[in-house]
């Protein structure tokens, strides 16, 4: 890929980042992998993980992350949710031992409902998924939902600051800030406790070096 991107193409990788499908959608998720390596890393250290829980990742793509978590956190249950039937099939293919010991669960899913009971998780994470969320209010009350009280939810997102100045971000994005966020997951029962805003410089190959904003919230139910 280049700079010098038709508007389509650009849309198209937009589209593929919020759903990876084909060809494309593993090149995007291959980048998209390495360029979230830092916001999944504070994402988790947010959760506060101490081993022996059942946590919830929304949006797990590639997935290649898991292994380290479980070999980190002794007794973890790790359980993923994703829309990409792409995503899912890779998931499965890095992480095949984990999901043969039963420590690892990847789950499709329509991007609205989970297929979970209430009070199923004593954690949930979810890195730079908001933004495809197509209905906002139903998304939270369901990580709400399926929280046990007092779980930690750790939510991970690029600033709308930095998001909207970029050529892919135009049609199929909701852009947030941090107000817009504490006021979506405060109307479904949220109260933030703790906050982390990092700038990072940023390789991407269609754009080259980029500084990104980004910040990890974590609500408590």
């Amino acid at each position: 890929m280049n700079k010098n991107l038709t508007a389509d193409e650009w849309k198209a990788i937009g589209q593929q980042l919020g759903h990876p499908k084909g060809e494309l959608g593993l090149t995007v998720a291959k980048n998209m992998q390495a360029s979230n390596v830092l916001m999944v890393e504070k994402a988790v250290e947010l959760l506060h993980l101490t081993g022996n829980e059942k946590i919830l990742e929304i949006g797990y793509g590639p997935a290649a992350h898991v292994e380290e978590l479980l070999e980190v956190f002794e007794g973890l249950e790790y359980h993923g949710l994703e829309i990409s039937e792409l995503m899912h099939q890779a998931a499965h293919k890095v992480n095949s031992s984990e999901v043969k010991s039963g420590k690892a669960q990847f789950h499709l899913y329509d991007g609205k409902k989970f297929p979970f009971a209430s009070g199923s998780f004593d954690k949930v994470m979810t890195v730079n998924t908001i933004y495809f969320w197509e209905d906002p209010k139903e998304m939270a009350g369901e990580v709400f939902r399926v929280l046990e009280e007092g779980g930690n939810f750790s939510l991970a997102f690029a600033q709308k600051s930095f998001l909207e100045k970029l050529p892919f971000t135009q049609s199929n994005f909701k852009l947030y800030d941090v107000d817009m966020v504490e006021d979506l997951m405060y109307e479904e029962g949220f109260t933030i406790i703790e906050q982390v805003d990092v700038r990072e410089k940023l390789k991407s190959d269609p754009l080259g070096v980029l500084e990104r904003e980004f910040t990890v919230m974590r609500f408590i139910k």
